[in-house]
């Protein structure tokens, strides 16, 4: 088994619908379990907690005091919907699946629960830098989904300092899934350094029955990688059965 375990970091919905339905689809196909994460954010809580915070009511652009109270009520309201929504999305396929509600900061809390994971499911729009800082201190892969899923292009992000050892098995197992093979950007700011990873990789992904190429982009920073996740790509096509279904192979 190439990936055994995807985090997704939940968020409330419609935003992060892709992520989930991508990875609960990722997590059937490649038979491995699935982790929802919703995070808490302390830095939410810290602001109800300040004597002149005020929020703005939606549909009557009304303003009203926040307290921290409240803000637990809304982030608990928040973390059930999220759950209904992952158990709704993974109650559909035979797939192992649990839910975690964690409070920190969302950064801290995704290095935790990265840790014990092969690949981390998060969305790509507006999260560069925070991607860029957990990217680079996690061994495992992050996969980044556009808001319309994974049907469109998508690109998995590592770091150079992980071993290309550790992360060509999830790297092989994502590329069964797509006849174009996988885009990888790659953190690192040394071209050498880069080349050699980039070579190192290449080797091992035979063992691992690979399917289509894997490409390694270098990144260097936030900006840059604002430029790569938003450039035009051909679309990834899921492989494809005889009967129709998507598979692995």
């Amino acid at each position: 088994m190439t990936v055994r375990r995807i985090v997704v970091s939940v968020e409330p919905a419609p935003r992060g619908r892709a992520a989930l339905e991508t990875a609960a689809e990722i997590a059937e196909r490649l038979g491995a379990e699935l982790v929802g994460l919703f995070v808490e954010d302390v830095e939410l809580l810290r602001l109800a907690g300040l004597p002149f915070a005020r929020e703005i009511g939606f549909a009557s652009a009304t303003a009203r005091a926040l307290d921290v109270a409240a803000m637990e009520r809304s982030l608990r309201s928040l973390a059930n919907e999220a759950r209904r929504a992952l158990a709704e999305i993974a109650g559909r396929a035979p797939l192992r699946w649990s839910f975690r509600v964690t409070r920190g900061s969302t950064l801290a809390e995704l290095l935790a629960a990265a840790a014990e994971a092969d690949v981390v499911v998060t969305r790509a729009a507006g999260t560069e830098r925070m991607i860029l800082r957990l990217g680079g201190s996690i061994p495992g892969v992050i996969l980044l989904i556009p808001e319309k899923g994974w049907r469109h292009p998508l690109a998995a992000i590592c770091s150079a300092d992980a071993p290309p050892a550790r992360l060509a098995p999830p790297l092989a197992g994502l590329s069964r899934l797509f006849d174009e093979g996988l885009e990888v950007l790659l953190l690192c700011e040394d071209s050498e350094t880069a080349d050699r990873w980039e070579r190192e990789l290449q080797t091992l992904l035979p063992q691992y029955d690979t399917v289509g190429a894997i490409r390694v982009i270098r990144v260097t920073d936030a900006s840059e990688l604002s430029k790569l996740i938003g450039k035009p790509r051909t679309p990834l096509r899921p492989v494809i059965a005889r009967d129709g279904g998507r598979h692995t192979r």
